[in-house]
C-alpha cells in the first residue's frame, strides 16, 4: 500500500512586531498548579505546564531581542560605510571626515529610540508602538543620502538597502518588509525625478555626483521590491510555522488540564477518549479523527468529524481477529511510531475502515501504556492526496497520544479499583457495600416515583454439609458455580450480590412480587441443574415494596424472614413476603407471610 504524508493548511500569518498576539495561552479551566494528579500522569502535566510557561516569558522577551539584532545591523552597516569612506572613497563618493557628521547624527537619533523605549519597558502600563520600529524609516534616509554621491540606485552601495530590507522584514514582520520597500522606493524615486542628487551633494560636501537614469532606478527599485517579496513570503511561512506550533501547545495544555480534572472526577476512558478527539480535531485541521483503545478484549472505539458537536461511540467493524489486527494497526504498534497511508483497506485494516470508512490521508499513530493497554489514534487529513502533514505536527501528535494514553491507562485503572471494591472477590458479583447503597439508591427512588421494588434473599441449602464432605475448595467452587447461574438468569437491569457466606440477594427495580417470584424460580431451577459435585438446591424469600415509605432495611428484614419461611417449609423453595406500609409511630416494618 503506497503512503504518502497528509497535510494541514497554516494559521493565519504572524503580527507585526510590538502589536499584540492574537494568540493567547489555552485557560487550563483549572490552571490552578495546586491541584496534580499523582504519579506519572500528574508529573508529566506539569511538565507541560512548565514548558507553557517558559514559551510565554520568552514571547514577552523576543520584542528587546529582536530590536538588539536590528542594533547590530545598524552598527555593522555604519562600520562599512566608515570602512568604504577610509578606504574607498572614490567609489563611496565621501570621505570619512564628509560621512562622520550624518554617521554621528544617525547613531545618536538611534541611540536616542533605544533609550526612550528601555524607559518605556520599565513602567508597568507601557503601550504603544516601540519608538525604535517608528524610526526604521531613518535607515532609509540615511542610506540614501549616502548613496547620492556615489550615483544613488546605481551605486555599488544599494545592497546596503537589500540588507535593511531583509534583516527589517526577519526581525519585525513581512508587513513592515514591504511598506518599507515602498519607502524606499519614495525615496529613490524622490531624489531622481526632483533631481535632489545636485543639493544633497553639496550639503554633503562631495566634490562629485553621479545622477542615475531613469531605467537603472526602475531596475534598482524592481530588485528591492523582489528582495523584499522572497523575503517576506519566506518569513510568513517561517511565521505561521511558530504560530501553528504554539496553538498546538496550548491546545496540548489545555488538553493535559482537562484530561487532570476528568481523572480527579474519576471519569472513564469514555471521558478522556473524547477530550483526546476534542483536543487534536482543530488544531492539526483534521477532517476526521478516530479512537481505538483495546484492553485485556475490552474494546472502546469513537469518532469525530469536522462540524460534529458530540463524540460519536462507533463498532471497529469485525473482531474476529482482534480490534487491533490490522496491518496497518500492527505496523504502526510494532514500530511505535506513526504510520501515513493514503486510503484504509477493508480487506488488512477492517476495524480502521469502519471508524473511518473512506478516508483519505490516514495517519496512525499508537497509544501504548504497557503490554496490556494498546490503542490507536486515527487521524485523517483528508482529500487532496498532495495535502503533507509535517514531521514536527506527527511529532505533536505523538505527544497528543502519549499523554492521552497515559491518561486511558489511568481511567482504566481506576475503574478496575472501583469494581474490584465494589465487587466480591470469590464471585465476581456485586458485594455488600454495593447491595447496601444500590438497595438504599432504589428504595428512594420508588418512594419518589411509586414504581415497585423486589429484593430476593438466596441461600444455598445445607452448605456447610457440602463443605464437611467435599472441603471448602470445592464450596468455593460450588460458590462460583451458583453465583454464575444466578448472574445469567436475571434481568439486565437487576442486580446480584453475595450477601453473606452462603447468602446471596437480587435487587430488582420496576418489578412487582409475580415478575420477582418468576425471575427467582428461574434462577432456583438453574442452580438445581448446574453441573456440580451433588445436587445443589436453594431457598429464597422475596419482599415487595410498593413505594409506600418502607426503607431499604425494612425490605431486607422482610425478605430474610420471607426466606426462613422457605427453610421452615422443606428448603428448595421461594416464599413471598409482604410488606405493609410503616405505621406513623416509629417501630419496625409489619411483616405478613
Amino acid at each position: 500500500m503506497a503512503s504518502t504524508e497528509p497535510g494541514v493548511p497554516g494559521p493565519e500569518s504572524a503580527p507585526e512586531i510590538g502589536g499584540a498576539s492574537t494568540s493567547s495561552p489555552a485557560k487550563s479551566g483549572s490552571a490552578n498548579s495546586g491541584h496534580r494528579f499523582p504519579g506519572t500522569f500528574g508529573t508529566r502535566v506539569s511538565q507541560i505546564w512548565a514548558g507553557h510557561q517558559r514559551l510565554a516569558t520568552a514571547e514577552h522577551t523576543s520584542l528587546q531581542q529582536r530590536f538588539a539584532a536590528l542594533q547590530l545591523v545598524r552598527v555593522a552597516i555604519v562600520a562599512l560605510v566608515i570602512a568604504a569612506a577610509a578606504f574607498a572613497p572614490a567609489q563611496l563618493g565621501l570621505t570619512v571626515e564628509q560621512v562622520l557628521p550624518l554617521t554621528l547624527g544617525y547613531l545618536a537619533i538611534c541611540l536616542f529610540g533605544e533609550t526612550v523605549d528601555r524607559f518605556r519597558a520599565r513602567r508597568p502600563n507601557r503601550s504603544g508602538t516601540p519608538l525604535q520600529q517608528m524610526l526604521l524609516p531613518v535607515d532609509s534616509v540615511y542610506l540614501a543620502l549616502l548613496t547620492v554621491p556615489s550615483g544613488g540606485a546605481q551605486s555599488d552601495f544599494i545592497l546596503l538597502f537589500a540588507v535593511q530590507l531583509i534583516t527589517v522584514t526577519l526581525l519585525a514582520s513581512p508587513r513592515t518588509g514591504i511598506r518599507l520597500a515602498m519607502w524606499d522606493s519614495v525615496l529613490l524615486i524622490a531624489i531622481s525625478l526632483l533631481q535632489l542628487g545636485g543639493p544633497i551633494g553639496q550639503l554633503l560636501g562631495a566634490q562629485k555626483v553621479v545622477s542615475p537614469s531613469a531605467g537603472v532606478v526602475a531596475v534598482r527599485i524592481v530588485g528591492l521590491w523582489a528582495v523584499a517579496g522572497t523575503t517576506a513570503y519566506f518569513s510568513a511561512l517561517s511565521e505561521r510555522e511558530l504560530r501553528r506550533s504554539k496553538a498546538q501547545l496550548d491546545a496540548l495544555t489545555q488538553m493535559a488540564s482537562e484530561m487532570e480534572q476528568a481523572m480527579e472526577a474519576s471519569s472513564g476512558p469514555e471521558e478522556i477518549g473524547a477530550i483526546l478527539l476534542n483536543s487534536v480535531l482543530g488544531p492539526f485541521a483534521l477532517t476526521r479523527v478516530a479512537l481505538l483503545w483495546e484492553r485485556k478484549g475490552r474494546v472502546m472505539a469513537a469518532r469525530l468529524a469536522a462540524g460534529d458537536k458530540e463524540v460519536s461511540s462507533v463498532r471497529p467493524g469485525s473482531l474476529e481477529k482482534g480490534a487491533l489486527s490490522g496491518s496497518v494497526a500492527v505496523r504502526a504498534l510494532s514500530e511505535n511510531m506513526p504510520v501515513l497511508v493514503r486510503t484504509l483497506s477493508q480487506d488488512t485494516d477492517p476495524a480502521l475502515e469502519a471508524i473511518l470508512p473512506a478516508a483519505t490521508n490516514v495517519v496512525v499513530i499508537p497509544l501504548r501504556a504497557g503490554r496490556d493497554h494498546l490503542g490507536l489514534l486515527v487521524a485523517e487529513a483528508g482529500p487532496p492526496v498532495s495535502r503533507r502533514l509535517s514531521r514536527r505536527s506527527l511529532d505533536m501528535l505523538s505527544r497528543f497520544a502519549m499523554h492521552a494514553a497515559l491518561a486511558l491507562n489511568n481511567a482504566d485503572l481506576n475503574a478496575e479499583v472501583a469494581r474490584l471494591a465494589a465487587s466480591d472477590s470469590l464471585t465476581g458479583l456485586a458485594n455488600r457495600r454495593e447491595l447496601s447503597s444500590a438497595l438504599m439508591r432504589e428504595a428512594a427512588r420508588t418512594a419518589r416515583t411509586k414504581q415497585p421494588l423486589s429484593l430476593a434473599v438466596i441461600d444455598i441449602d445445607h452448605f456447610k454439609a457440602i463443605n464437611d464432605t467435599f472441603g471448602h475448595l470445592v464450596g468455593d467452587e460450588v460458590l462460583r458455580v451458583v453465583a454464575a447461574a444466578m448472574a445469567r438468569n436475571v434481568r439486565d437491569v437487576d442486580l446480584v450480590a453475595r450477601y453473606g457466606g452462603e447468602e446471596f440477594a437480587i435487587v430488582l427495580p420496576n418489578c412487582g412480587s409475580d415478575g420477582a417470584l418468576a425471575v427467582v424460580e428461574r434462577v432456583r431451577a438453574a442452580v438445581g441443574s448446574a453441573a456440580t459435585v451433588t445436587k445443589v438446591t436453594v431457598s429464597a424469600g422475596i419482599a415487595t415494596s410498593g413505594g409506600e415509605g418502607n426503607d431499604g432495611e425494612g425490605l431486607m428484614a422482610a425478605a430474610d424472614e420471607a426466606l426462613y419461611a422457605s427453610k421452615r417449609g422443606g428448603r428448595d423453595r421461594v416464599t413471598v413476603a409482604t410488606v405493609k406500609p410503616p405505621a406513623p409511630a416509629a417501630g419496625p416494618s409489619a411483616i405478613v407471610l
